[in-house]
C-alpha cells in the first residue's frame, strides 16, 4: 500500500431530505480494494454514527431530527463467488 497523501474535504451524507455535512481528513492510498472509503472512529464520533459491517449500513441522527442511512452499494463476496 502506497500513502499517496491526504485531503481535507467538506463530505454530506444524506437520505431523502435530511443531510449533514463535516469536513473529514482522508488519506489517500494507491491500493485495490473492495471499499471506496473506509471512515475512521473520529469521523464516526464526530457525526455519532452508528455503523453495521454485517448490515453493510451505517445510521446518523440529522440537524432536524431525522434519520439519515448509509446503504452499501458493494457486492458481498459471497454473492461474487
Amino acid at each position: 500500500m502506497l500513502v499517496r497523501g491526504h485531503v481535507e474535504l467538506r463530505t454530506t451524507f444524506t437520505y431523502g431530505t435530511s443531510a449533514r455535512t463535516i469536513n473529514i481528513r482522508y488519506i489517500v492510498v494507491n491500493v485495490v480494494s473492495t471499499y471506496n472509503f473506509l471512515m475512521g472512529k473520529p469521523s464516526l464520533n464526530m457525526l455519532g454514527a452508528m455503523a453495521s459491517t454485517r448490515h453493510m449500513k451505517m445510521k446518523l441522527s440529522s440537524l432536524d431530527g431525522g434519520v439519515i442511512t448509509i446503504k452499501s452499494n458493494q457486492k458481498n463476496d459471497e454473492e461474487v463467488l
